[in-house]
């Protein structure tokens, strides 16, 4: 068990990082440092903040060696993607004919570099590229007067077939 004391400004500047700090790891630690220093048992911290006993000594010595400075560095910056080495051929393919979808982009990629990503992966890819995905809306008619044909198309079959219907109906009514 590692034992040492923290001072009362030291704890207030704890519990500002807890409401302010942006990183939720960050404001984890923060936390935990905070429960060390209202005497809380490293047990009942590891239950309340849900990180194992190796974990908290972690902290703790981090905290001891480095002091309270080193609880707001940001150290999680997650996985480098294999598809950056590609980046300039995708780009350069893309630039030339853009994908039509997710999907395409996908088997386009996986062509390309022969790395296959999920669908999810390839957007958060094609937006660390600057490309962006646009909705397709419908649009109102041809606009080649193809509408007047249609309509004219439409009251020949309503002459055609619904005659016919509305005849039998009024012979079984009579």
């Amino acid at each position: 068990m590692i034992k040492f004391s923290i001072d009362k400004e030291v704890q207030n500047l704890l519990f500002e990082n807890i409401l302010y700090e942006n990183h939720p790891k960050t404001r984890l630690k923060n936390f935990v440092l905070y429960l060390k220093s209202l005497d809380f048992k490293h047990k009942d911290i590891c239950h309340i903040c849900r990180i194992t006993k190796p974990t908290l000594t972690e902290y703790l010595t981090e905290f001891k060696e480095q002091g309270i400075e080193s609880f707001k560095i940001n150290k999680w910056k997650g996985q480098i993607s294999k598809l950056n080495e590609y980046k300039e051929l995708i780009d350069n393919d893309f630039e030339n004919n853009p994908p039509k979808s997710i999907n395409e982009a996908q088997e386009r990629i996986e062509k390309l570099t022969t790395i296959r990503r999920s669908p999810t992966q390839i957007r958060y890819f094609m937006k660390s590229l600057k490309y962006k995905y646009l909705k397709t809306g419908s649009i109102p008619g041809n606009g080649d007067g193809q509408d007047l044909i249609r309509e004219e198309t439409r009251e020949e079959f309503k002459k055609k077939n619904l005659n016919h219907v509305w005849k039998k109906q009024k012979e079984e009514k009579e």
